[in-house]
């Protein structure tokens, strides 16, 4: 599927030196387990929860507005536990989307307003 060409202010945006470009309106938590490889994009009002376990995102990726990105997480009869998510390259997710997949392929694009979420083994 192809992406339109889309603009955006530098005001709004901190661009990284591998060329990540993140919203200054995004949420970032535990952003030292945080990894982007390179050239992804964080729209605003994005949340990103790597305080909860490590969260990797490929090359090229979107992450639109208002989604929210966290770890799937398993009960235990002792509590939670909350596994690493690995997003791969050329992914694109809509707008107003929440992700709590362990791994979402290369290529896969998300409808806008879906709710993505797996239970983990």
């Amino acid at each position: 599927m192809e992406q339109k060409d889309t603009y955006y202010n530098k005001a709004e945006y901190i661009e990284t030196a591998s060329g990540n470009k993140v919203s200054r309106q995004s949420v970032l938590c535990g952003s030292q387990n945080i990894v982007l490889n390179g050239k992804t994009i964080i729209q605003s009002d994005c949340i990103l929860r790597g305080d909860l376990a490590n969260v990797r995102i490929g090359r090229q990726c979107v992450i639109s507005k208002r989604s929210v990105i966290r770890p799937p997480f398993k009960k235990f009869s002792k509590g939670v536990a909350f596994f690493p998510l690995h997003i791969g390259d050329h992914v694109i997710i809509e707008e107003d989307c929440v992700l709590m997949l362990p791994k979402l392929d290369p290529t896969s694009t998300s409808e806008k307003t879906a709710s993505l979420v797996a239970g983990v083994c």
